[in-house]
């Protein structure tokens, strides 16, 4: 805990809280004379969100700027390339530090570009969406989109801090809000019933409390399985069926929002669970009929088992050619490494599609 600030919290892995921002600005204010700030944006953000930093102090000027392409569909490496190329042509080097300005996508593929970079240059995170400052930008994953298949390519590299700002929400709009609004929900399932509880019913009432409760349970959960060994595994699930799902759905050409394809996996998953005998099928239900409240139903038109299954079997999860899930047993805990028969994962899509 920190208390310079009023309003500011860190946690561990240098996540910090802080609703004005004054950290951020006395961070980039005390670095090193000389040292060069590179920000990478996506449009969007660029247009919402960039003038806040740019505006933040005399002391703090920032004028290089990469622009990329908004979207899962861009987080590929194609858009990897241009930003290695951007650097190279701005002249980056170790004392420069890159500042990731944006959602998931932002800082999935700007922590891959830093971390590679000249075998690595300094980077932080400020996460603009919900989803962002909830979970895409804690734990150092980072990594690229390839033959659409999710995170194929990638890194875990540290930032040297990540900065959340309610400042930024205020530019989302209401679908993107609930939409990042599942992973809270998800570290809800998987480590505290009594937030369960607290957020199921109306989840965007106390966004403090919401940040706070989330960030500390995935930098508790990441900072004692950094590299994904054991209980981190725990942060996938819903993520098995839910990657694939909106892999597919960015190869149709119809891509859906991250949270849509979670909450999807979580349903599914959950009935696997309950079929499995870990989950009750009250609790189940209960899984179900929030997640469906909040964001809508996959269109699953069109969907072929086979295809999806297949697209499961890309998941970093898997060992020996098995499809492995991390499933909820009860709200508030999750069993790791489950391998499923394929008849039964085929039983879970078919409920999602025609049930839900």
């Amino acid at each position: 805990m920190c208390l310079k600030y009023s309003r500011m919290k860190e946690f561990s892995l240098n996540v910090i809280i802080d609703h004005d921002l004054n950290s951020l600005r006395d961070y980039l204010n005390n670095l090193p004379a000389g040292d060069e700030f590179i920000i990478l944006a996506d449009t969007n953000t660029a247009h919402y969100c960039l003038h806040i930093l740019q505006s933040m102090s005399q002391e703090t000027k920032i004028s290089k700027v990469i622009k990329i392409s908004p979207g899962e569909k861009n987080k590929n490496l194609e858009q990897l390339t241009a930003i290695l190329e951007q650097l190279t042509k701005y002249g980056a080097d170790k004392s420069t530090l890159l500042i990731n300005l944006g959602g998931g996508v932002v800082t999935d593929i700007g922590g891959f570009a830093a971390s590679i970079f000249k075998r690595g240059i300094r980077y932080i995170h400020v996460p603009t969406s919900l989803m962002g400052q909830l979970d895409a930008s804690i734990g150092g994953k980072n990594g690229v989109d390839i033959l659409n298949f999710k995170n194929l390519a990638g890194t875990i590299s540290m930032p040297e801090k990540v900065f959340i700002s309610k400042k930024f929400l205020d530019t989302l709009p209401e679908i993107e809000k609930k939409d990042g609004m599942v992973e809270a929900l998800k570290h809800a399932l998987i480590a505290d019933k009594n937030y369960w509880d607290r957020i199921k019913n109306n989840p965007l009432d106390n966004i403090d409390t919401l940040l706070e409760r989330s960030v500390e349970i995935k930098t508790s959960i990441v900072s004692g399985d950094i590299h994904e060994k054991g209980d981190r595994k725990k942060l996938n699930a819903g993520h098995t069926i839910g990657h694939a799902v909106e892999s597919w759905k960015l190869e149709d050409d119809k891509a859906i929002m991250h949270g849509e394809a979670v909450a999807a996996g979580l349903i599914m998953e959950s009935y696997i669970s309950n079929h499995l005998g870990y989950l009750s099928s009250e609790e189940f239900k209960e899984i179900r009929d929030v997640l469906l409240n909040l964001v809508p139903k996959v269109k699953m038109k069109g969907y072929e088992k086979a295809g999806l299954i297949s697209r499961m079997m890309q998941d970093k999860k898997n060992e020996r050619k098995k499809i492995s899930f991390s499933l909820i047993t009860k709200i508030g805990e999750c069993r790791i490494n489950e391998f499923c028969e394929r008849e039964l994962i085929e039983k879970s899509l078919e409920y999602y599609a025609e049930n839900c």
